[in-house]
């Protein structure tokens, strides 16, 4: 099954948010359809991924936008880079 740039896009910007949430949360894996705070994110751990979403994608979340699940954040991710692109 091939998958769409845009889909590739969203799994490999979900493969770095995981990776970031697993080494900040101190969790052994990540579901795409996890919550940032259900899993045990807090405030202070969303601004600390929040930096570092800005540093390394170059795009802006809010930490209102990062208690959603891990697929979504990577969406978003991704819809802001695309307009940043356009």
């Amino acid at each position: 099954m091939n998958q769409s740039p845009e889909e590739t896009s969203t799994r490999d910007t979900e493969a770095k948010l995981a990776a970031w949430w697993k080494e900040l949360l101190g969790v052994e894996s990540v579901r795409p359809e996890d919550h940032f705070l259900e899993i045990g994110g807090n405030s202070l751990m969303a601004t600390v991924l929040s930096n570092r979403i800005e540093s390394e994608l170059g795009v802006e979340v809010s930490m209102v936008e990062l208690f959603d699940t891990l697929r979504a954040v990577a969406t978003l991710c991704d819809e802001l880079l695309q307009e940043q692109t356009a």
